[in-house]
């Protein structure tokens, strides 16, 4: 009778691990204690206290570690995928920054020269970087080169969708050469921009890391222009 009660132990004790093992992703210490509540269901305190212990010892402890196996993959995984599902590129801070947040208005004509309102040409700041992004890539510079970044805010106050072609209203000017202005390499012209609303776009120029006395030219291409320089610290 003891011979056929510990056969059936054994026959129990490997699928209800199997069972603890399989739900390892969920409550694993409940199951492991419904594991045993069986048991005691199953056999009674009596057959539940005369149960082979040093037998079953070493697998029950197997089922142990391998849950705790299993539930620190499974946080390794999940803590994977969250950093995996966020794909923004970031970039290193600017070498230097100046704040310029100086306002002009252009006017916007028909194709009869007729004034139909005006655009609002804001530019916001300026910045030196060794790296941008590019349509959604990392563009680095190249030893001995960095970026000059305007930041610029565009409003129509038109009640008609605009696109304009920002870098015709700025010339930057290097070392106090003002017959030789370099338009902006870096831009997302056409900017398209719709009535009555405000949006904010980028110039850049690839520069020199010698490059001095940095200073940009606002205005329209057959227009007068404002200098404005640009010191940075």
């Amino acid at each position: 009778m003891r011979s056929r009660r510990s056969s059936a132990v054994a026959a129990l004790v490997p699928s209800t691990l199997f069972s603890v093992i399989a739900d390892a992703s969920g409550d694993r210490f409940s199951s492991l204690q419904q594991f045993f509540s069986n048991l005691r269901f199953r056999f009674g305190r009596q057959r539940f206290a005369n149960f082979p212990w040093k037998r079953y010892l070493p697998k029950i402890l197997l089922g142990i570690i391998i849950i705790g196996i299993l539930a620190a993959v499974g946080t390794v995984v999940r803590s994977s995928v969250s950093l995996l599902s966020d794909q923004r590129v970031q970039l290193k801070g600017p070498i230097a920054t100046l704040t310029l947040n100086r306002e002009f208005a252009f006017p916007l004509k028909d194709t009869k020269g007729k004034e139909l309102s005006k655009l609002k040409y804001v530019i916001e700041s300026a910045d030196l970087r060794d790296e941008i992004i590019v349509k959604g890539q990392r563009m680095v510079a190249v030893k001995g080169r960095r970026f000059l970044i305007l930041t610029i805010k565009l409003t129509n106050d038109y009640n008609k969708a605009l696109e304009v072609s920002v870098r015709d209203y700025v010339r930057l000017s290097i070392g106090g050469n003002e017959q030789e202005l370099l338009a902006a390499d870096i831009h997302s012209d056409p900017v398209s921009i719709q009535p009555i609303s405000t949006k904010s776009t980028r110039l850049g120029f690839p520069i020199n890391d010698t490059d001095q006395n940095l200073v940009i030219l606002i205005g329209e291409i057959n227009g007068d222009k404002e200098k404005v320089p640009l010191a940075f610290n």
